[in-house]
C-alpha cells in the first residue's frame, strides 16, 4: 500500500512539473515574443524529464519578465518634429530619434556637449577628477567590481564626499562584486554612502531573476555630468589584468543630458529599494545648456514589447547606414534580427567591417564570435581580430554620423536579458573622432578570414558546437 501511494506521489510530482514547465515555455513565447527556435531546446528538455527541465530552467533560464520602459514612450517628440519641419536636410537621423523614442529611448536633446574616452588611463583620471569636485550628488551603478587598489581609491573619494555632505548613492550587482567580503561596502556606509545590490544571488537562487544582471556602467554627478560606457572598476581596466592592455569607450557628458541618465539611475534606484528619488533636488537640479551635441540616451532592460530600445537601435543604425558601418565588440553573437540586416546590408555593399578579440574573458565567446564571423564575411563583410590587447569596446559608427558608445554588446544577453545602456550621438564631429578610433585599432588589427574559420581541427568544430548551443541557451 505505502508503495502504491509513493508511486502515485511521484506521478503527481511529475505531472505538476510538466504543467509548470509548459506554462514557462508558453510564457517565453506569448508574453517575450520570442523565436519559437530559442525557445525548443527548452521544451525538449522540459518535455523528457519535466523535473530536471524545471531546474535547469531556474539555474541558467531567461527571466520572463522584469520591468517596462514603455512609460518613456514618445518621450521629447514634440521636439523632434519641431526640428524635421526646421531643418528637412537632417530628416534622416531625426527621423532614426523619432524610431527610438517611440521604442521607448529617453528624450532627445541638443543641449550638452560630449567627449570620447578610449582608455582606461584617461577614463579614471577624469573620472576621479569629477568626483572629488561633486557637491550635492553622486550616483553610480556599476557591473564588476575588482577589489584592488582602483577600487580602494573609488572608495576613498565616495566616503570622503559622502562626509562632507553630497548624497552618493551607488548600485553594485551582487553578481558582478569581486567576492562576498562586505568590509569594504561596510566602510564606505559607515562614511554615509548609501549602497545596494542589484538582483541578491542568494535570495533569487530558484529564481531565473538572478539571470538579469545590471551590466550598466553609469556615474551621474551633480545632476550635471555624466559618465557611459564600458569600463568597469577595477586594476585590470587600466590595463594591470591578465589580459594585458585593455582597449574600452566611454563617453563624459557635460549639460541637462546628463540627468536623463540620472532618471535611470532613479528608476534602478527605486526597482531595487522601492525608494522613489526622482524628485530629489540635489539629484535632479536645474541645470543650463553646456553645448550642442544631438544625441540620446538609449536603455536596455528585459521587456514585453515587440522592440526594446537596443534592439531598435541596432536595426536603426544598421538600415540607415547605406555608405559604411563599423563595429567593435567583444561579444559577437547577434539575436537573428540584427544579425539578418546586418548580413543584408554587408550584401547591400556597404563597407562593413567588424572588430573582435583575438582572445576571450569568456569560454563560450571565442567560436561563437568566429561562427558569426564566418556568416558575416560570406555576406560581403570585413572582420579583423584585435591584437592591441582586450578590446572590450562597444561602439557602431554608420556613415560617420551615428555613433553609438556604451554598455552593450552585440548577442542576446544584452539585449534581452541584463540592463543596458547605450548613449546615440548624431554628430559629424563625433562620427569623425570616433572613425579615427575605429581606425587606429584596425591598424593594430589583422583580417580574420574564411579559410582560417575553415582551417579548424576536429577538435576546434566541437568547440564551436558547444559554444553555439551553450552561448544561445544562457
Amino acid at each position: 500500500m505505502d508503495y502504491a501511494l509513493k508511486d502515485h506521489t511521484w506521478d503527481f510530482l511529475y505531472l505538476i512539473f510538466m504543467v509548470i514547465d509548459l506554462y514557462i515555455v508558453v510564457n517565453l513565447l506569448v508574453r517575450k515574443r520570442s523565436d519559437f527556435r530559442k525557445q525548443l531546446g527548452w521544451l525538449i528538455v522540459m518535455m523528457f524529464n519535466p523535473i530536471v527541465g524545471f531546474g535547469a530552467y531556474i539555474m541558467v533560464g531567461k527571466p520572463m519578465f522584469i520591468r517596462s520602459f514603455a512609460r518613456h514612450k514618445n518621450e521629447g517628440m514634440e521636439i523632434i518634429d519641431r526640428k524635421i519641419s526646421e531643418s528637412p536636410v537632417c530628416r534622416k537621423s531625426l527621423s532614426v530619434a523619432r524610431a527610438l523614442s517611440a521604442s521607448g529611448a529617453l528624450a532627445y536633446s541638443e543641449d550638452s556637449s560630449v567627449s570620447y574616452i578610449g582608455r582606461g588611463s584617461q577614463y579614471f583620471d577624469e573620472l576621479y577628477t569629477d568626483l572629488r569636485k561633486a557637491q550635492t550628488s553622486i550616483c553610480i551603478e556599476c557591473y564588476i567590481i575588482r577589489r584592488d587598489e582602483t577600487f580602494r581609491e573609488f572608495m576613498d573619494i565616495l566616503s570622503e564626499r559622502a562626509r562632507a555632505g553630497v548624497d552618493v548613492r551607488v548600485i553594485f550587482d551582487d553578481y558582478g562584486y569581486d567576492g562576498k567580503d562586505m568590509r569594504y561596502i561596510k566602510g564606505m556606509k559607515d562614511a554615509g554612502c548609501r549602497c545596494v545590490f542589484f538582483h541578491n544571488m542568494n535570495r533569487l537562487l530558484f529564481s531565473p531573476l538572478k539571470n538579469c544582471r545590471n551590466h550598466r556602467k553609469t556615474v551621474v554627478i551633480d545632476g550635471r555630468i555624466a559618465y557611459q560606457g564600458g569600463f568597469n572598476i577595477g586594476d585590470e581596466y587600466m590595463g594591470e589584468g591578465p589580459l594585458g592592455e585593455w582597449r574600452d569607450a566611454a563617453v563624459r557628458i557635460v549639460g541637462p543630458q546628463a540627468q536623463q541618465l540620472g532618471r535611470m539611475f532613479a528608476e534602478d534606484w527605486e526597482y531595487t529599494t522601492k525608494e522613489d528619488i526622482s524628485g530629489l533636488p540635489a539629484l535632479f537640479p536645474h541645470v543650463e545648456p553646456a553645448g550642442d551635441t544631438p544625441m540620446q540616451v538609449v536603455p536596455g532592460d528585459p521587456v514585453v514589447q515587440d522592440l526594446n530600445p537596443l534592439m531598435c537601435q541596432f536595426l536603426a543604425m544598421i538600415e540607415c547606414s547605406g555608405d559604411s558601418l563599423y563595429i567593435e565588440t567583444p561579444y559577437f553573437v547577434p539575436p537573428r534580427p540584427i544579425f539578418e540586416a546586418l548580413a543584408m546590408r554587408a550584401r547591400s555593399g556597404t563597407d562593413v567591417r567588424i572588430i573582435i578579440p583575438d582572445e576571450a574573458d569568456h569560454p563560450c565567446v571565442y567560436w561563437s564570435n568566429r561562427h558569426y564571423a564566418s556568416i558575416m564575411m560570406e555576406a560581403g563583410a570585413k572582420v579583423y581580430e584585435y591584437h592591441g590587447g582586450f578590446i572590450h569596446t562597444k561602439m557602431i559608427i554608420g556613415d560617420g554620423q551615428y555613433c553609438s558608445v556604451g554598455s552593450a554588446n552585440f548577442d542576446e544577453r544584452s539585449i534581452h536579458i541584463n540592463l543596458e545602456c547605450n548613449v546615440l550621438m548624431y554628430s559629424e564631429k563625433m562620427g569623425e573622432k570616433l572613425t579615427e578610433e575605429f581606425m587606429r585599432d584596425l591598424g593594430n588589427s589583422t583580417e580574420y578570414t574564411m579559410e582560417m574559420y575553415d582551417s579548424r581541427t576536429r577538435s576546434q568544430r566541437f568547440k564551436t558546437f558547444l559554444s553555439l548551443i551553450t552561448y544561445d541557451q544562457l
